[in-house]
């Protein structure tokens, strides 16, 4: 995983094998928490495969709420900062 985002890289066979891996564990224990905000995924439920802010590591399950809200709240955060008003001095 890199630090930014490449959908054939983030979503690639590593991707695939982790998310293999927290689908078998939540399989087993029936229901895990949400690693952003710590609430019930019960297996059956849908789910996301969530990563750190800075896109270097997986974190576990997440609701798929918890994980889009992020993205978007870290999106919007990447924009505004391109867009925030130079001051100059004259």
């Amino acid at each position: 995983m890199s630090g930014v985002f490449d959908p054939k890289a983030d979503y690639g066979p590593g991707h695939k094998r982790e998310r293999r891996r927290w689908s078998y564990i939540l399989s087993q224990e029936g229901v895990l928490p949400c690693a952003r905000c710590q609430g019930p995924i019960h297996h059956g439920d849908t789910w996301d495969l969530g990563h750190n802010d800075e896109r270097t590591a997986w974190t576990g399950p997440e609701h798929v709420s918890c994980n889009r809200s992020a993205g978007g709240r870290n999106g919007a955060k990447v924009t505004n900062a391109k867009r925030a008003m130079k001051i100059r001095a004259w």
